[in-house]
């Protein structure tokens, strides 16, 4: 399961009842909507709520007043063509029609409107039959989790994982309106880190003059956002958590700076900008011959210091290395700007720092009896290119390992006689060629059997960390294609570490 781009970005505008029981009052609702979507060229929807009032409230208690709620739905009601109206004026204003319904008629509202999402409540989030009866539409599904726990959320992500829906979650507390020490907002994080697959959202009854919260809903990683609105006037007034127009041009200004100001700027890394780098120069220790040396002259700690400022060319502090051969002689007090070599032992000691973030973000402890093992089939030097990180957890008459390949690495094609493996991708994306030229792209839980004899490599974009469970692993199990390989001793293209 992906998820669906419809979701990614969304604002929602929950309608509700504020139509108070009139088309054109609700058509006013959705034109100031319309509005703000255009003047921030917003991915937006509005969203409606069906029930069949005929028998969704039981007929012994339509006319009684003093039951929650039911007198509101009743003197609010509009019926199918009505709803249909609105939909259709959602839709001229160029944005996303949506409704939540409450009952299996609702449903088929929604699919008689060609609705493009379907929204189910945290008050029905557990209502089995209608969320059968939603499932069963295969249209996209926004699910709201007020009120539940944990365990409840898992049981409603199997369900809908298992139906084959694509479908998004949203962190909502279910108190009309919320208040602020109970809104949970660190929820979110969790819930991207459980259900990792889907979109995770934010729907606030917060105070709706307070935009501290959508900024803090969208760093804590939400990509939905949805409130209430309604529309003001002489005769109608707002419940205290729907947002006047206004208040929602304010709530989506906040919440694009929120994006704005969260957004990272270079894919799959930090983007460092030359003015950041300007500024920690300045502040930066350069390297100064302490006394006279000579062309040629190994250097040591002995012979240097570090002070500011660090000038244009020079060593910095953080690279000076003990050994450094100086290139031309230097004079006391003098800047040193000597180049840092590239060495094995500072490739494999990046290389494991990498390796180490990549278990640290996949959520993979290792424990401590384990064995590293690097391959470089074509020297240490080309390992960033060439090869891969094997961590040997167990090697009996069954093995398990972890291999790591960076961004970017390729390990060369080669086959197994005595092994039988097979790898299942735990994180990243992993592009396996099978022999006869056959490639599958891996992602997460995909796996891939090896079978002996069959020549295999495997690469990977961003980075990969895979499960190989294969039959006991022996020394000199490993032909490659490339003959230049095969020549080497597999000590030659191989580095052991105990610990790291």
């Amino acid at each position: 399961m992906s998820e669906n781009k419809i979701f990614d970005g969304l604002f929602i505008f929950e309608m509700a009842n504020s139509h108070q029981g009139s088309v054109e009052h609700g058509i006013d609702i959705i034109r100031e909507m319309g509005k703000i979507a255009r003047k921030y060229n917003i991915k937006a929807a509005v969203k409606l709520q069906y029930r069949d009032l005929e028998t969704f409230v039981h007929s012994d208690y339509k006319n009684r007043e003093d039951v929650k709620h039911i007198p509101r739905f009743m003197s609010t009601k509009l019926n199918y063509d009505q709803f249909s109206q609105l939909v259709e004026a959602v839709r001229a204003e160029g944005m996303i029609a949506m409704a939540t319904p409450f009952d299996e008629t609702g449903v088929d509202w929604c699919m008689d409107q060609g609705l493009d999402i379907i929204k189910i409540a945290s008050c029905s989030a557990l209502d089995w039959p209608l969320l059968t009866k939603a499932a069963e539409s295969k249209q996209p599904l926004i699910i709201s989790t007020g009120g539940k726990t944990l365990s409840d959320i898992d049981k409603i992500y199997n369900f809908f994982t298992h139906k084959g829906c694509e479908f998004a979650f949203l962190h909502c507390i279910a108190e009309y309106p919320a208040p602020l020490e109970g809104l949970q907002l660190d929820f979110i994080d969790r819930m991207n880190r459980r259900y990792r697959d889907i979109t995770i959202g934010y729907s606030g009854h917060e105070a709706p003059e307070d935009n501290r919260v959508p900024m803090l809903a969208v760093a804590k990683g939400a990509k939905i956002l949805e409130r209430h609105v309604g529309l003001p006037t002489e005769t109608i007034q707002l419940n205290a958590y729907s947002m006047t127009p206004e208040q929602a041009d304010k709530w989506v200004e906040s919440a694009l700076l929120a994006r704005e100001i969260c957004k990272v700027r270079k894919e799959n890394d930090k983007y460092v900008t030359q003015a950041e780098l300007d500024s920690l120069q300045s502040l930066m220790r350069g390297v100064y011959a302490k006394r006279n040396i000579a062309e040629g002259e190994a250097m040591s700690e002995d012979d240097v210091y570090y002070a500011m400022p660090c000038q244009d060319k020079q060593l910095t502090s953080g690279q000076f290395k003990d050994g450094m051969t100086a290139t031309k002689a230097y004079k006391a007090n003098e800047i040193i700007t000597e180049k840092a070599k590239v060495t094995g032992v500072g490739v494999v000691r990046n290389a494991i720092h990498d390796a180490k973030g990549m278990l640290y973000e996949a959520g993979i402890a290792l424990g401590s009896d384990f064995e590293v093992e690097l391959s470089h089939h074509y020297g240490m030097k080309h390992f960033r290119q060439h090869g891969a990180i094997i961590i040997n957890i167990i090697n009996r008459e069954y093995c398990k390992k972890y291999i790591i390949v960076l961004p970017g690495q390729k390990h060369p094609e080669h086959a197994h006689r005595i092994k039988e493996e097979t790898f299942q991708v735990l994180y990243g994306d992993l592009e396996v060629q099978m022999d006869g030229g056959k490639e599958k792209t891996l992602q997460p839980g995909d796996m891939q059997t090896v079978l002996r004899g069959e020549y295999h490599s495997f690469s990977s974009v961003n980075g990969a960390i895979f499960e190989e469970v294969s039959t006991q692993h022996m020394k000199s199990d490993s032909y490659y294609r490339d003959p230049e390989i095969n020549k080497l001793d597999p000590m030659e293209r191989k580095t052991f570490l105990k610990k790291w």
